[in-house]
């Protein structure tokens, strides 16, 4: 009993939200973690999750805990650009929920956390389904062999207080191009462009390459030239699949005649 105690308080920092089976995979069985919380060294949280009693529940725990545990999953959009203060219209931490991105259902566990999230499940960019590589093994250092540091254009958000990844400005672009596919606001995302101007070429062309759609492909590059910004030129769009024909993206809309999709005619009032 003792031994297990130390393992938790060594291993699992108060408020960071786990999974019964990374308990289990520190060695504490379920006889044990029923004992710690009657005990009051653990709470139950919906969802066969549990926590160390001591600070509120925050995104940035749970989100350093799923990714650490093994999950894909990232802050993404205007989110992640938020982060990095390329955004004015998601208060991180206020009211709008957060978007994070995870190939396939996250588990019950991260799901029922009581946390204002929102996700996104589809292919921005193409990636391995979402998976739990559960190890034995301390929550208080990071790893340096998570699964989400594999996707393209994820990096450590800055001036939080545990190290988690969120989308490059480059990656949270294209996401945000993706979601004008469904119903998105155009304004935000013209707005939002018009304060990218340094973006990386290098970067910009792989996500490309990698993007799951051809639609997608095409938004972002007709907002990017709508924005005027001198790194589209350099951008190697070689091999980049744009497809061929017109596309609908706005009914009634008006035909980009450089990138074959429809965008709104409202454009026009704009100073773009």
């Amino acid at each position: 009993m003792p031994d297990a105690l130390t393992a938790l308080r060594d291993h699992l920092p108060e408020g960071m939200p786990v999974p019964v089976r990374w308990l289990h995979a520190q060695g504490i069985s379920s006889a044990l973690v029923h004992h710690h919380v009657r005990a009051g060294w653990l709470q139950a949280l919906p969802g066969q999750a549990y926590v160390r009693p001591g600070p509120a529940l925050t995104w940035p725990a749970a989100l350093y805990a799923a990714q650490q545990v093994g999950l894909p999953v990232h802050v993404g959009h205007l989110s992640a650009l938020a982060l990095q203060g390329l955004s004015h219209y998601q208060p991180v931490g206020g009211q709008d929920p957060l978007r994070l991105y995870l190939p396939g259902r996250p588990p019950t566990w991260l799901s029922h956390l009581p946390l204002q999230v929102t996700w996104h499940h589809e292919q921005v960019i193409q990636e391995t389904a979402a998976r739990e590589f559960l190890t034995p093994g301390t929550l208080r250092e990071p790893s340096r062999h998570v699964p989400v540091m594999g996707k393209v254009g994820v990096m450590s958000a800055p001036r939080l207080p545990w190290p988690v990844f969120i989308a490059t400005p480059e990656r949270a672009a294209l996401e945000l191009a993706a979601g004008l596919t469904r119903g998105e606001s155009w304004d935000t995302a013209y707005e939002t462009f018009t304060g990218l101007t340094m973006l990386r070429p290098a970067l910009v062309r792989e996500l490309l390459l990698g993007c799951a759609r051809v639609v997608t492909r095409r938004i972002f590059l007709h907002l990017a030239q709508a924005s005027d910004h001198a790194w589209l030129s350099h951008v190697d769009l070689t091999g980049v699949h744009l497809g061929k024909g017109d596309r609908q993206v706005v009914p009634q809309g008006v035909l980009d005649p450089v990138w074959r999709i429809t965008v709104p005619r409202r454009e026009a009032e704009h100073d773009f």
